[in-house]
């Protein structure tokens, strides 16, 4: 299936979820986020029979897949220097009016994706098929569920005719996506790295509250 019109293709959720499996690049390498400034320190003990007590040691703050990440955070794949590394950050979440369907309400949510080829080699990616909302806090409390990506979303917001050529070594890209779901703000994201499920990248739609700032490269 050729990446560039996969996209044309998702006119339905069950479209998405096939031509997710189908296209782009599969990663298996965990996703991480890591703070760069001190995070946590141990503090120094004496030990008997030692003069003087051991040192405190500083910790770094680092959060790993499957655990969810923050928005505007700076997740990684790959290790520096790998031919596979990205970079990718949830950004710009935001919530609209819709118009019911079928009697039913609905809100609109749309959002953006920023990813960094920071390896040496081209990652392919169709960001619409590998998107899904996971979460969405309502008035009666969190529920779950699953809203993909959806076309028509996406148009609603303006979101059209955006390229899904591969993202080249050195180059950010910043996707914009949008989907309907019930009533409510955006809780959890998912970006599925290796177009099943079985790897992905969760976010929570809320400012990281052990860290406010990421290594940016």
């Amino acid at each position: 299936m050729n990446l560039k019109s996969a996209i044309y293709l998702l006119v339905s959720p069950v479209f998405m979820m096939f031509a997710a499996l189908a296209c782009g690049t599969v990663v298996n390498e965990m996703a991480y986020y890591a703070c760069p400034t001190a995070a946590a320190t141990i503090t120094g003990t004496q030990i008997p029979g030692i003069p003087t007590p051991m040192p405190s040691i500083t910790t770094p703050y680092i959060l790993q897949a499957p655990a969810a990440f923050y928005k505007d955070d700076a997740v990684f794949v790959g290790q520096p220097g790998a031919a596979l590394r990205l970079r990718f950050r949830l950004m710009d979440v935001e919530t609209q009016p819709a118009s019911p369907q079928s009697g039913q309400p609905r809100i609109l949510q749309s959002w953006s994706l920023e990813i960094k080829n920071l390896g040496s080699i081209p990652y392919e990616t169709v960001p619409p098929a590998l998107m899904v909302i996971l979460s969405i806090d309502t008035t009666n409390g969190i529920v779950e569920g699953t809203w993909p990506t959806s076309e028509m979303a996406m148009q609603a917001v303006g979101i059209v005719d955006q390229s899904y050529d591969p993202v080249q070594p050195g180059e950010t890209r910043v996707f914009g996506l949008a989907a309907y779901t019930l009533p409510g703000t955006v809780d959890q994201l998912a970006y599925l790295l290796d177009g099943a499920g079985n790897n992905q990248i969760t976010w929570r739609n809320a400012v990281n509250p052990y860290c406010s700032g990421d290594v940016a490269d």
